[in-house]
C-alpha cells in the first residue's frame, strides 16, 4: 500500500494505467485507458494524490467490472462495504456505483438524495461515457466523448465513497431510496415535453368557454403568465388535473390520475379533504383564474426545496370551479434576479400596489415602495392578494430604515405552510437571532418544519424569510402581534435587559457606575448563556469578592431545566481556576461535570473576574434540590478549595446525605484513624462503605453530636438514653448491610465513636470560629482491633494539613513528639516508640508516650526553611490539638478545657518533648502551653531555651556510651584508652553520632554512612581523625564531605550514595572482609554492616539489622530493605544503639546468641529521656517556687543552668545501674532460667506482659537454651527488667510505701542535692511525690536485687510488694549496700569486670537473704526508720570484727575467698566485707538473739559461730544452697530449708547463752550445751555423716535432717525449762 507519486495528472494516469493494463485482459486495455481518463476526469490532482494506489485500483477495476453488463433503461445501482475477500480491496467506506443512461437532473438529485440522509460524501466521480454495447448489453468497447460512431449509447456513470454504513439493511435501505429517486429523476425527464405540452394546451384553452367566466383581461395576463413559464423560468416537474366540482361532494379533490404527468403521476395521492380548515375547503371552491402554492414535500429531483404549485381553475358560469389544473416545478433562476415589472400577473400587483399607495413613482416613498416591492420574496408576491400585498408593502416602508423589528405574517393558501417575512437590526442579527426566532415561530405555529433565507443589503435592517410546515388540519389561534412582541423580546439586546435589572438591583447610582468599570468587560457568549437576570445575580457576585475571599459559588436552575442535570457557578477573582483542579473537586461531590464554561469579565482597571459554569448530572440522587444543598454545595467547595477540607470520595456525602462539609471530614478522620490501626482497607473503599450507606453514616454522626455537643445540655440519664437509642438503630441498620467487609467498617466507626473520650471538634477558637484542625482523645482499651500494646490514652488529631497521633502508657507518661516522614504507618512508628518509651521509661517518673506527626503539604520544591516553616507550623496545631483536650491547674483545682464534653476522669498532666525532626521546637510548644495557661509552664516540653540541650550535653550519646565501655569492659577493653575499630551509622552533624564519637579519643572509625554518603578511613590515625570529627561536629551544618580529605588514609574515602558503582581499594577489601572488587553503595553499607568491626555505633534513623526469621516487611522500614543485614550475619563485638529503631529485638537476640554485645536501644539511649524528665520534675518544683514568690524566673533559669552537671550524673548514674543490672541478671540467666520462666509465665498471665509482641521466647525454647547451656540475653533482659521496674512503680503508687516517711527520703536522690538543701519543703510538697518516690525505689531494688527478686519474695512469703519494698529498704540500709555497691563500681578498670560482678553478686544474695529475714520476722510490724536505727550501727560494729568472730571451716572459707579477692587486686576493706557476706546476713540473727538474751552481741556472735562449728551447720547450710533447683516448688523449699536452718542456729544459740556465766569463754558454753543434749546432738552428728556419706543430700534427705535439726532444737530449750 503506496502513494502514487507524480507531478501532474498525465503522469498520474499513465503511472495508473499502466497498472490497470495488467489487470485485465489484453483486449481491454484501450478500452480500461480510455475509461480511466474519463473515470477520474474531474477529480482534482491532489486528491488523487492522497489516495492509496490499492484504492485507486481497486475502485477502478470494481467499477470497470460493474460497467461489463448493462441492459437499460433504468439504473444499474450497487451499494457497498468493499471488503478484500469478496471483492478484492477495501476501504473504510461505503461506496455508491451508479449507471444510467445519461440524463439531466441525476447527479444533482442522487447528491441531494445523499445529504437528506445525513451521509457526507467523501469521492464523487461522474461523467458520461460514449460506449459500444451487445444486443444483450455487454460492454464491448469504450469510445471517445464525442464519438459519432454509429450504436453508440452516452451513460451516466456515478462512483461516490459516503461514510460507511453500518449493517446490510443499512445498505438496503440506502439503494431502495436511490432507486425511488432515480425514478423521480426520469418520471420528471420523460414527462417533461408532455408537461409543456399540457401548458400550451391550458393557455389554448384560456380562450374557450371553460374560462369565460374570468375577465378577458384577467385570462390574458393568465396566458402570458404561463407562456413566461415556458421561457425556460420553470423546470416542470408534474401535473395534475382535478374535478373539484364532482370531487368536494365526496369530500375528495377530484383528482383525474390518468393525467398525471412527471413525479405527480408516480404514485397514488391521499386526496381526502377530511379533516381540513373550512377556509381551505373556501379557497379550492374560490373562483380563481391563477393562484400558487407551495407542494408539502421537498422536491427529490434537481434541487432540495418545496416545489412551486401553478394552478388555473376552470369555472362554469355560475362560477363554480369545475376544474383545476395543477402544474409542479421549481422557478429557474432567472425568476429570482429579474424585476417583477417583467412578470406577467406580478406587474399587475404591483402596480395596484403603487396606486393604492398614493405615492409618486419618483419620489422617496415611491422610490421605498418600488425597492420594497422589488425585493420582497417571490413567493409573496406570487401568493399574496393584492390587498395583503399592500398592506406588506406599505408597512415595510413605514419602517422608514429604523432600528426595531418587525414581523409579517401569512398563511399559505392551502393552510400547509406559514410565511413569515422578519425584519431584524442588522447590527444585533446573527445565527443566533436567527435561532431563536425560528424557536418562536416553531412552537408558536407547531410547525414540524422550517426553512429561512436572509437576505442583506445596504438597509439597516436585515431580513429573513421563514417558510414554516404545519399540519392544515390542526386549528391554530394565531396572534401575530403577539408573535411579533416574542421575537422582540426574544431580540432584544441583552445588555438593555440587563441594564435594566442592575438599575432595579443596585440603584441607578451603582449600577451605572458597575456598568462603566464593565463596559468592555462582558465576554463573548455570557449574554447568549445567561439572561440578563442570571447576569445581575452574577455581578452581585462578583462585586463580592475580594482578595481575602477570592472565591464565590451557587448552584442555580435554568430556565430549561432537564432532568437531572445541575448547574453551578463559581466566581474567582484574578487568575482562572485550572480545571484540572476543580474537576475532582466536584467529581468527588458526587458529580459527573458535562461541560464547563469559562466566561472572563474585565473591568476597566483591569482587575479580572472568572465565572466559571458547570454542567453536571448527581447520578447518586437524582431528587437532589438544589435549594436544600446549595450552602452545602458552596461551603463544602470552597473549603475544599481552600484547602481546608480534603479532595477525596467522602465528599459524596456531602450531597447524598445531607451533610456539612465539617462532619464528613470527622468521618474522614475516623477513618485516617482506621487505616492507621491497619483495619485493612483503603481509604476509597471505606469511603465507598459510607456513599453505600449513607443511612448509617448520617446516625453515627447524630451519634458524635449526641456524646460530644447534645451533652453539654442533657443530664446523664437522658444522654444514657439518648445514645442506647441512637446505638440500637444503627445496630439495626447494620444487621441489613449485606457485605461483610463493609459491616465490619461501619462497625469498628461505632466502636470508635463510643471509644472517643473528648474531642474538641465544637470547640471554637478566639473568634467564634471551628478549629482548622480537629482532635479525637480515645481510650485504646475500647477498641477491639487496635494493634498491640493498648497505650492508656490516644489523641489523634487531624486535619487536611498534617496529622498526628499522641499515645500515652498511663496518666503520668512522657515521651518526644516527632516529625515522621512514614505518612502511611506513622501510628505504626509511634507505637514501636512508645513500646520502647516505655520500657525505656522505667527508670523515670512518667511511663512511656510518644507522638508523632505527618504534615501531608510540605511545599514542593520547596527550600529546607520552607519545609522547615510548614513543618512547624504542623507541629504548633499538632501542640493545640492535644492542650485542647487536656485539663489543666488552677491553684491546684483541676480545670477542664471549655467546651468540650468529657467522657473519662481527670487528666491534667501533659508532657511532650523533642524528637526526631523536632529538636529545636521546645520553645514553640512551651510558648503555645503560655498562651493556654497551661500549669506546667515552660515544663510542658523539656530541652527548650530555659531547659537542657540534650545535644549540647550530650546526654543520650554519654548514656549510650556507659553501655558501650560495659561492654568492652566485661570484654577486657578500655575503650577510652585501647584503639577500637568503629563502624558508625550517622554524620557528625547529628546529635547521637556526633556526641558519640567524641567521648574517646581513641577510636578507630574505619566507616560510618548516612543517606547521602559512606565514609572510608581503613586505617584513621586516633588523634588526627578526632580532631577533625571535632570539627565538623562544631560546624553549624556539616556532612561527610565536610571532612578533610587529605586526613583519610590510603585506600579511603567520600562516595556518594548516589553512585551506580564504588570500586573497592585492596585496603577496604582486607579490612570489611569483601571479596568482590566493585559494589554498588548499597551493596557496599550492605557489607560493611557485617564487617569485622569491634563496635558499631547507631546515631541514625532506620533499622539495620533484623531477625533471621523475620521479612523485610516485618521490619517496616522500606528504605532501609536494601542494605538491611541479619543479626547472625554480624561479625562485630559490640553495638551501641545510641538511635531508636535500629535492630529488630529478634535482630539483636540472634546477634546476642552468637555471642555479640548488645542491650536495647531503649536502654542505650535512655538518657535523653531521663534528663527530660529530670528537667520536668525540676521545673515543676521551681516553678511553684517561682509562684509562691520566692524566686525570679531569671533566678530559676540561672539555677537550672548550674545544675547541668549535676542532672547529668545523675542521668548517667541511672544508665550506668541498669546495665550494670542487666550484666548481673545476665551472668546467672543460665542458671536461673527457671526462676526467670516462671516469671515471665506469671507476668503474661497477669496481662502486663505480652511474649509475641516483646519477642520473648516460649517455655519450650528456653527450655532449649537451656540444654545448649544459654540463657535469656541481654536484650531480652533488657525487657524483662523495664518491665518489672514498670510493674512494682505502679504497684509502690497505688500503696501507701510514698506516705512512709523514712522511704520518702528517696525523695531526694532524684534531685540535684543543692535542691533538697535550699528548698526541701517544696521539694517534699512536689506534685509528683508519689510518683518520684515509687520510680526511685523500684528502680533501686530492680538494679540491685535483680529482675525477678520481688515476683520470687512475693510468692514465697505472699507479702504484698509495699511490704518487700520496705523490708529491701530497711535491708539495704542496716548492711549499707549502697556504699559497698558504689566502692565495687569504683574500681572500674582496676579490677577484671567479672570479679566485680562476683562482688556484686555477692551483695545481692546479703541484700536478697536480708530482705527475706526482715519480711519473716517483721511481718505487718516493719517500720523502716525503727529498724534500721536498731540494727545498721550494731551490724556496722560487728562488720569491723566480722571476721574476727570466724573460726572452723567458716574461717578457712571466709580467708580463701578474701585472698582470692586480693590477688585480684580488689582493696582489702571491699575484699574483708564481701569475703564474708555468706554469713553476714547472720548479724541479723545472732543482733536478735543479743536482744532475746540481753548478752552483746560479739559475745552472742561468738557462740553463734562456735555453735555452728561444732553443729557443722556451714557446712549443711552448703548442701541446702547446694540443692538442684528445677521447678518453683523447689526453690520455695530451699528457701524455706535456708530459714529454718537460720531460725534454729538463733534458737540453740540462745539456748546456749541462756543462764550462763559471762566469764565463760564460747566454747566452754558450746560443750557444756552439747554435754546436756547428748543424745540429740549425737543424733545430729549421725545424721550429718549420713548426708556426708551419700555424697550429697537431696530434698527428702534434707527435710529429714532438717526435722533432725528441729527436734535439736527443741529439745535443747526443754533442756532450759
Amino acid at each position: 500500500m503506496a502513494f502514487i507519486m507524480a507531478s501532474s495528472r498525465e503522469e498520474f494516469l499513465s503511472i495508473l494505467q499502466e497498472r490497470l493494463v495488467k489487470l485485465v485482459e489484453p483486449e481491454q486495455k484501450d478500452s480500461i485507458i480510455r475509461f480511466s481518463e474519463q473515470f477520474f476526469g474531474i477529480v482534482p490532482l491532489e486528491e488523487l494524490l492522497a489516495r492509496y494506489d490499492t484504492d485507486l485500483l481497486g475502485c477502478t477495476l470494481s467499477f470497470w467490472r460493474f460497467l461489463q453488463q448493462y441492459d437499460g433503461p433504468g439504473e444499474k445501482l450497487r451499494v457497498f462495504n468493499p471488503d478484500t475477500q469478496q471483492h478484492g480491496w477495501q476501504s473504510t467506506h461505503s461506496v455508491v456505483e451508479i449507471l444510467h443512461l445519461d440524463s439531466p437532473f441525476l447527479v444533482d438529485s442522487v447528491r441531494m438524495e445523499l445529504n437528506r440522509q445525513g451521509y457526507a460524501i467523501h469521492t464523487l466521480q461522474n461523467s458520461v461515457l460514449a460506449l459500444k454495447r451487445s444486443g444483450k448489453g455487454e460492454l464491448e468497447r469504450v469510445l471517445p466523448p464525442h464519438s459519432e460512431e454509429s450504436g453508440v449509447q452516452h451513460e451516466s456513470i456515478m462512483y461516490i465513497e459516503i461514510d460507511r454504513c453500518g449493517s446490510a439493511a443499512e445498505l438496503k435501505r440506502l439503494a431502495e431510496s436511490l432507486r425511488e429517486v432515480l425514478s423521480h429523476v426520469r418520471a420528471a425527464v420523460s414527462d417533461f415535453g408532455a408537461m409543456r405540452e399540457q401548458a400550451e394546451a391550458v393557455i389554448k384553452g384560456l380562450k374557450g368557454k371553460q374560462f369565460s367566466y374570468f375577465p378577458a383581461a384577467e385570462r390574458k395576463e393568465c396566458e402570458a403568465f404561463l407562456g413566461w413559464l415556458l421561457e425556460d423560468h420553470f423546470t416542470f416537474l408534474g401535473y395534475e388535473r382535478f374535478n373539484i366540482h364532482e370531487g368536494l361532494k365526496q369530500q375528495r379533490l377530484g383528482i383525474q390520475p390518468e393525467h398525471s404527468l412527471g413525479v405527480l403521476g408516480l404514485n397514488t395521492r391521499d386526496e381526502s379533504l377530511e379533516g381540513l380548515p373550512e377556509k381551505v375547503i373556501d379557497y379550492l371552491r374560490r373562483p380563481v383564474l391563477l393562484s400558487f402554492a407551495k407542494a408539502s414535500s421537498s422536491s427529490r429531483v434537481h434541487r432540495p426545496a418545496y416545489p412551486d404549485y401553478v394552478s388555473v381553475r376552470e369555472v362554469d358560469s355560475e362560477g363554480r370551479v369545475i376544474a383545476e389544473h395543477r402544474f409542479m416545478g421549481l422557478y429557474t433562476s432567472r425568476v429570482y434576479a429579474g424585476t417583477v415589472e417583467r412578470i406577467p400577473h406580478l406587474r399587475q400587483k404591483v402596480a395596484a400596489v403603487r396606486e393604492a399607495s398614493g405615492f409618486t413613482r419618483h419620489s422617496h416613498l415611491g422610490k421605498e415602495l418600488d425597492q420594497a416591492l422589488q425585493v420582497l420574496p417571490r413567493d409573496d408576491l406570487f401568493q399574496m392578494s393584492e390587498e395583503e400585498l399592500r398592506d406588506t408593502a406599505l408597512s415595510i416602508v413605514q419602517i422608514q430604515e429604523r432600528n426595531q423589528i418587525r414581523v409579517f405574517l401569512r398563511s399559505g393558501n392551502y393552510g400547509r405552510f406559514y410565511y413569515c417575512l422578519v425584519y431584524v437590526p442588522r447590527e444585533i442579527y446573527s445565527t443566533e437571532i436567527r435561532l431563536k426566532i425560528e424557536a418562536v415561530l416553531m412552537d408558536r405555529l407547531q410547525a414540524s418544519d422550517c426553512e429561512f433565507w436572509t437576505y442583506f443589503s445596504e438597509s439597516v435592517l436585515a431580513r429573513t424569510q421563514f417558510i414554516l410546515s404545519v399540519d392544515p388540519k390542526r386549528e391554530l389561534s394565531i396572534d401575530p402581534l403577539k408573535i411579533e412582541q416574542d421575537i422582540i423580546r426574544v431580540c432584544r439586546d441583552w445588555h438593555d435587559d440587563f441594564g435594566d435589572r442592575l438599575n432595579e438591583s443596585l440603584g441607578e447610582a451603582t449600577a451605572t457606575a458597575v456598568l462603566e468599570d464593565f463596559a468592555d468587560g462582558f465576554p463573548a457568549g455570557y449574554a447568549e448563556r445567561f439572561t440578563a437576570a442570571s447576569g445581575v445575580v452574577d455581578m452581585q457576585h462578583i462585586l463580592s469578592l475580594t482578595a481575602e475571599r477570592p472565591l464565590a459559588m451557587s448552584f442555580y436552575q435554568p430556565l430549561s431545566q432537564k432532568q437531572g442535570v445541575l448547574h453551578c457557578k463559581i466566581y474567582h477573582l484574578g487568575e482562572p481556576l485550572p480545571l484540572s483542579d476543580v474537576m475532582p473537586i466536584l467529581e468527588n461531590l458526587g458529580l459527573r461535570v458535562m461541560g464547563e464554561f469559562p466566561f472572563l469579565f474585565q473591568r476597566r482597571d483591569g482587575q479580572e473576574f472568572w465565572i466559571h459554569d458547570f454542567e453536571f448530572t448527581f447520578a447518586l440522587d437524582r431528587e437532589l434540590d438544589i435549594q436544600e444543598v446549595n450552602e452545602l454545595f458552596r461551603d463544602a467547595f470552597e473549603q475544599t478549595w481552600r484547602g481546608l477540607a480534603e479532595n477525596d470520595g467522602f465528599n459524596r456525602l456531602v450531597l447524598l446525605a445531607r451533610m456539612p462539609w465539617r462532619d464528613v471530614a470527622l468521618l474522614r478522620a475516623y477513618a485516617r484513624y482506621l487505616k492507621q490501626i491497619r483495619l485493612g482497607f483503603e481509604l476509597p473503599y471505606i469511603a465507598s462503605t459510607l456513599v453505600g450507606h449513607a443511612d448509617i453514616a448520617r446516625e453515627l454522626v447524630r451519634l458524635f453530636k449526641t456524646r460530644f455537643y447534645l451533652a453539654r445540655k442533657l443530664s446523664d440519664d437522658d444522654l444514657e438514653d439518648m445514645q442506647q437509642r441512637l446505638e440500637q438503630a444503627i445496630l439495626g441498620a447494620l444487621d441489613q448491610v449485606a457485605v461483610l467487609n463493609e459491616d465490619r467498617i461501619l462497625r469498628r466507626y461505632l466502636e470508635l465513636i463510643k471509644a472517643t473520650l473528648r474531642t474538641n471538634f465544637y470547640q471554637n477558637d478566639s473568634e467564634g470560629n471551628p478549629h482548622d484542625y480537629f482532635s479525637l482523645k480515645l481510650d485504646p482499651r475500647a477498641i477491639a482491633e487496635l494493634p498491640l500494646p493498648k497505650p492508656m490514652y490516644e489523641v489523634f488529631v487531624y486535619s487536611p494539613r498534617f496529622e498526628g497521633v499522641h499515645l500515652r502508657g498511663g496518666k503520668v507518661a512522657r515521651g518526644g513528639l516527632r516529625w515522621s516522614d512514614r505518612e502511611e504507618d506513622y501510628r505504626t512508628e509511634v507505637l514501636g516508640l512508645v513500646k520502647a518509651q516505655q520500657v525505656k521509661n522505667a527508670v523515670i517518673v512518667p511511663v512511656g508516650a510518644k507522638g508523632g506527626f505527618v504534615p501531608r503539604r510540605l511545599p514542593l520544591g520547596g527550600s529546607r526553611d520552607e519545609v522547615q516553616q510548614e513543618a512547624i507550623a504542623c507541629y504548633k496545631l499538632f501542640i493545640r490539638g492535644l492542650l485542647d483536650l487536656t485539663d489543666n491547674l488552677v491553684e491546684g483545682a483541676v480545670v477542664p478545657p471549655e467546651q468540650v464534653v468529657r467522657h473519662d476522669e481527670d487528666d491534667p498532666y501533659l508532657v511532650v518533648a523533642a524528637d526526631k525532626g523536632t529538636a529545636t521546637f521546645s520553645d514553640i510548644a512551651n510558648g503555645i502551653a503560655a498562651d493556654y495557661g497551661f500549669w506546667l509552664g515552660d515544663a510542658f516540653a523539656s530541652g527548650g531555651s530555659a531547659g537542657y540541650d540534650h545535644k549540647k550535653m550530650g546526654i543520650t550519646a554519654k548514656g549510650a556510651w556507659v553501655s558501650v565501655q560495659r561492654h568492652f569492659r566485661e570484654l577486657g577493653i578500655n575503650i577510652q584508652t585501647e584503639p577500637v575499630s568503629v563502624l558508625g551509622i550517622g554524620d557528625m552533624a547529628g546529635d547521637v553520632f556526633g556526641n558519640g564519637m567524641l567521648l574517646s579519643r581513641s577510636l578507630k572509625l574505619v566507616a560510618a554512612f548516612n543517606h547521602q554518603h559512606i565514609f572510608i578511613d581503613p586505617d584513621p590515625d586516633p588523634e588526627a581523625s578526632f580532631e577533625e570529627r571535632q570539627r565538623l561536629f562544631d560546624l553549624p551544618r556539616s556532612s561527610w564531605t565536610d571532612y578533610d580529605s587529605k586526613l583519610i588514609s590510603a585506600g579511603g574515602g567520600i562516595f556518594e550514595r548516589s553512585l551506580k558503582q564504588i570500586t573497592l581499594t585492596p585496603q577496604m577489601r582486607t579490612l570489611f572482609d569483601i571479596k568482590a572488587e566493585k559494589l554498588t553503595p548499597n551493596e557496599l553499607i550492605h557489607n560493611l554492616l557485617k564487617a569485622p568491626v569491634d563496635l558499631i555505633w547507631n546515631g541514625g534513623i532506620g533499622t539495620y539489622v533484623k531477625g533471621s526469621t523475620e521479612t523485610h516487611i516485618d521490619v517496616g522500614d522500606k528504605a532501609n530493605d536494601i542494605v538491611r543485614v541479619d543479626g547472625r550475619d554480624l561479625r562485630c563485638k559490640v553495638i551501641g544503639e545510641g538511635g531508636n529503631l535500629g535492630m529488630t529485638q529478634l535482630g539483636r537476640v540472634e546477634f546476642s546468641l552468637k555471642g555479640g554485645a548488645v542491650n536495647t536501644d531503649f536502654i542505650d539511649n535512655a538518657g535523653g529521656v531521663d534528663c527530660s524528665d529530670h528537667e520536668v520534675n525540676i521545673k515543676i518544683l521551681l516553678n511553684e517556687v517561682v509562684e509562691a514568690g520566692d524566686m525570679t524566673g531569671k533566678q530559676r533559669d540561672k539555677l537550672l543552668a548550674s545544675m547541668t552537671n549535676d542532672v547529668s550524673a545523675l542521668v548517667l548514674a541511672n544508665n550506668y545501674k541498669q546495665t550494670q543490672a542487666i550484666s548481673l541478671a545476665q551472668r546467672q540467666a543460665v542458671k536461673t532460667m527457671t526462676e526467670y520462666r516462671r516469671y515471665i509465665s506469671q507476668m503474661e498471665s497477669s496481662g502486663k506482659l505480652s511474649r509475641s509482641l516483646e519477642f520473648i521466647p516460649e517455655d519450650d525454647q528456653l527450655a532449649e537454651r537451656t540444654a545448649r547451656g544459654q540463657g535469656l540475653t541481654r536484650p531480652e533482659l533488657s525487657i524483662l527488667i523495664s518491665y518489672s521496674k514498670a510493674d512494682l512503680k505502679e504497684s509502690l503508687v497505688d500503696s501507701d510505701v510514698p506516705e512512709d516517711s523514712y522511704l520518702a527520703r528517696e525523695l531526694g536522690t532524684a534531685f540535684p542535692a543543692v535542691l533538697e538543701k535550699k528548698y526541701p519543703d517544696a521539694l517534699h510538697s512536689h506534685r509528683l511525690r508519689r510518683e518520684i518516690i515509687s520510680t526511685q525505689l523500684a528502680n533501686d531494688l530492680v538494679n540491685h536485687m535483680g529482675i525477678t527478686f520481688l515476683r520470687r519474695l512475693q510468692q514465697s512469703t505472699g507479702s504484698p510488694p509495699s511490704e518487700l519494698a520496705r523490708a529491701y529498704v530497711v535491708a539495704r540500709d542496716v548492711f549499707r549496700l549502697k556504699t559497698h555497691f558504689a566502692a565495687i563500681e569504683a574500681l572500674d578498670y582496676q579490677v577484671p569486670a567479672e570479679v566485680q560482678l562476683e562482688l556484686m553478686d555477692d551483695l545481692m544474695r546479703l541484700g536478697r537473704r536480708a530482705t527475706r529475714w526482715f519480711v519473716r520476722n517483721r511481718r505487718n510490724n516493719l517500720e523502716p526508720e525503727r529498724e534500721i536505727g536498731h540494727f545498721a550501727p550494731r551490724v556496722a560494729s560487728l562488720a569491723e570484727q566480722f571476721d574476727a568472730l570466724l573460726e572452723g571451716p567458716v574461717r578457712k572459707q571466709w580467708q580463701a575467698r578474701f585472698e582470692a579477692y586480693a590477688e585480684a587486686g580488689v582493696p582489702e576493706p571491699i575484699a574483708r566485707l564481701v569475703a564474708g557476706t555468706t554469713h553476714f546476713f547472720t548479724l541479723l540473727g545472732i543482733i536478735e538473739a543479743a536482744d532475746t538474751t540481753g548478752q552483746p552481741e560479739t559475745r552472742v556472735a561468738q557462740v553463734f559461730f562456735a555453735l555452728g562449728s561444732e553443729l557443722r551447720l556451714p557446712w549443711f547450710g552448703q548442701q541446702i544452697n547446694a540443692l538442684p533447683v528445677d521447678n518453683h516448688w523447689q526453690a520455695l523449699a530451699r528457701e524455706s530449708y535456708r530459714d529454718d536452718l537460720d531460725a534454729q542456729a538463733r534458737s540453740m544459740t540462745v539456748s546456749v547463752l541462756h543462764e550462763c556465766t559471762e566469764d565463760a569463754s564460747p566454747e566452754v558454753l558450746v560443750k557444756e550445751w552439747v554435754e546436756r543434749n547428748p543424745l540429740m546432738v549425737q543424733r545430729w552428728r549421725s545424721m550429718l555423716s549420713d548426708l556426708k556419706n551419700a555424697g550429697g543430700g537431696d530434698y527428702p534427705m534434707v527435710a529429714v535432717a532438717m526435722r533432725e535439726l528441729l527436734d535439736l532444737a527443741q529439745a535443747s530449750r526443754r533442756a532450759l525449762g
